[in-house]
C-alpha cells in the first residue's frame, strides 16, 4: 500500500514545483489523504497533460 499525505504535507512538499504545489493548493480537499500518484495525477489532469 502507498503513503497518503494530508493537503497540507503535498503542498509544503519539495517534490514538487511552485506552480505544481499551486495546483494541488487549489485542487485537494482539506480533511482528505492522497498518495503521490493521485496528486501528481491531478497536476496533470490540471495542466492538461502539458509540462
Amino acid at each position: 500500500m502507498s503513503s497518503k499525505f494530508s493537503k497540507a504535507s503535498l503542498v509544503m512538499s519539495k517534490g514538487f514545483k511552485p506552480i505544481e504545489r499551486d495546483i494541488l493548493s487549489l485542487k485537494l480537499e482539506d480533511g482528505k489523504t492522497y498518495s503521490r500518484v493521485e496528486a501528481e495525477k491531478i497536476i496533470k489532469e490540471t495542466k492538461g497533460g502539458l509540462r
